[in-house]
């Protein structure tokens, strides 16, 4: 949610703070470094001292981080803020997939994994409506006091409910082991691209998409966010469908199916881009088949990635979620910078990213047989 609730205040925070589009797409991006630099110790600690403790100091830097950003006045302060932002945020996905790995195993995680991505979709179509609502009618700042106001909640919620799964710490120094693991498995790196890869193709269509509905094709943020919501509604549908297909069809057959998706989306977009479409509302179409495709290739290829080193959950959790969250960074950085008004401009980083993901599909592909094996 934090990552881009104010997507659609992106066109009015250009003239507030008197800057450029890729110097703005900044705050987007430095979010996601933030994140994906704190991952990789987020893990190993909450490895060691325990899921809770980490998780709610997390929640803790994340409230102060948040009224930081509501009273930035220059982009500056805006991003030193969305920096520590993303810092904070690193524990919530890495210890929430530690968690279900200390519950759960084999086609029951992959199946619970794709049920919380229905939560996941669920969250970000209620943050593009609110954050369009709210950034047209009270401004942006308001949006990060809601996020203040939400951490404090919650903070006292995961206080009070939340349980330590954590059983058997680990060494911190035996989390450099882990890495150098993980670093010399070219299959599991592989499902990080192919996994990376894809979101941010999507993270830079979000990025970028606010200035060319709104600026281009004269959408309100109310009608901007309501579009980018609809994608999360195929979102949302095809982790149902997932969750249900998982537990007798197992991970790879669902992540194929969900590789061709991808194909098909990026096909209809380059498609319709050549043609010079000039409607939102037709644009639509493709995305619907790339939200589609990400709610069968995240929890599958992620599932079947973890699987491979089970008994180093935190770390394992902490590795996925700093490459997702570099290649985000980097897509959205990308997005912002080369785009100049036109919709060729974001169609080239989603289909590049897009031809990376079924890359590291096929190489895949050649190279594994039979199932994966646990490691470490």
């Amino acid at each position: 949610m934090s990552m881009n609730i104010f997507t659609s205040s992106l066109p009015t925070m250009l003239v507030e703070l008197s800057t450029s589009e890729s110097e703005l797409q900044w705050t987007l991006s430095i979010h996601s470094l933030g994140c994906c630099l704190a991952s990789l110790l987020v893990g190993p600690l909450s490895d060691h001292y325990g899921r809770k403790i980490i998780t709610l100091l997390s929640l803790v830097l994340f409230s102060v981080s948040s009224l930081g950003c509501a009273i930035s006045p220059t982009l500056f302060a805006l991003d030193c803020w969305r920096l520590i932002q993303g810092v904070s945020t690193a524990a919530i996905p890495i210890v929430g997939l530690a968690i279900l790995s200390d519950l759960f195993h084999g086609r029951r995680f992959a199946a619970i994994f794709a049920y919380i991505g229905v939560v996941v979709a669920l969250s970000f179509l209620v943050t593009h409506l609110v954050g369009g609502y709210v950034g047209e009618h009270y401004g942006w700042r308001v949006l990060f006091y809601a996020m203040f106001v939400s951490g404090v909640i919650l903070l006292f919620l995961y206080k009070t409910f939340l349980p330590e799964t954590m059983n058997n710490p680990l060494s911190i120094r035996c989390a450099a082991n882990n890495y150098k693991k993980m670093f010399k498995d070219h299959i599991f790196l592989l499902y990080c691209v192919m996994v990376s890869a894809m979101l941010a193709g999507f993270y830079a269509y979000i990025g970028a998409s606010s200035y060319l509905y709104i600026e281009q094709f004269a959408l309100s943020k109310v009608e901007f966010g309501m579009i980018t919501s609809f994608g999360m509604v195929a979102n949302v549908l095809a982790y149902l469908i997932v969750g249900s297909l998982t537990k007798w069809a197992g991970p790879r057959k669902i992540l194929l199916i969900g590789i061709y998706i991808l194909a098909a989306a990026s096909t209809a977009l380059g498609w319709l881009t050549f043609l010079g479409t000039g409607s939102a509302y037709v644009l639509l179409f493709p995305m619907l088949l790339y939200n589609l495709a990400i709610g069968f290739i995240f929890p599958s290829a992620n599932s079947i990635a973890f699987e491979r080193f089970r008994n180093m959950a935190g770390s394992t959790s902490a590795f996925l979620t700093s490459f997702r969250m570099l290649f985000i960074a980097i897509g959205s950085y990308i997005s912002g910078y080369v785009y100049n008004g036109t919709l060729f401009s974001i169609t080239i980083v989603i289909i590049s990213c897009s031809i990376v993901t079924i890359i590291s599909f096929f190489i895949v592909a050649l190279k594994l047989k039979g199932p994966p094996k646990t490691q470490g």
